[in-house]
């Protein structure tokens, strides 16, 4: 399972494996997390340890606001010709959920990591942001639909 992974301002793609390993932006590094007490866990990276304790949406990481944010990874491939992939991105669920909140309306202009909308899912709330430029061309979904995995979300013309 990825992740995008936002730490103290740079994001990382992080990959939990099967056996309890990470990659992160492709590196592999060897795991071990023990918890010691309630909402406190030891945890070794190679050969490095932390303590990371966690309150309620706060992380620290011996002691230090850790500056954390976990986010669905989602690739950047579009099928179809390249003409289609430079003229318009289509917005997929990356998990299954509710839409809670669309922050867009159909014309609207968009950048580059403007925040569309908000998607609760296991009782956490997923950011969904536009990763283009462009104008909102259509929206699939309203608030307080359940969505699947994969389905679409909003379409975003360049």
């Amino acid at each position: 399972m990825k992740k995008k992974v936002t730490f103290q301002g740079r994001e990382y793609i992080v990959e939990v494996l099967k056996n309890g390993d990470i990659k992160v932006d492709g590196d592999h590094f060897s795991t071990r997390i023990s918890q010691s007490i309630q909402n406190t866990y030891k945890v070794q990276v190679d050969n490095h340890s932390f303590t990371v304790e966690v309150k309620g949406n706060d992380i620290l990481v011996d002691g230090e606001d850790a500056s954390l944010s976990v986010k669905p990874y989602i690739p950047h491939s579009v099928k179809g010709s390249k003409e289609l992939q430079e003229s318009k991105k289509r917005i997929i669920a990356p998990i299954p959920g509710k839409i809670i909140q669309i922050l867009v309306k159909e014309g609207e202009k968009v950048s580059k990591n403007h925040e569309l909308l908000i998607l609760e899912a296991m009782k956490m709330r997923n950011r969904i942001f536009s990763p283009i430029d462009g104008k909102v061309s259509k929206i699939y979904v309203k608030k307080e639909d359940n969505v699947s995995q994969d389905q679409l979300l909003i379409e975003i013309k360049r």
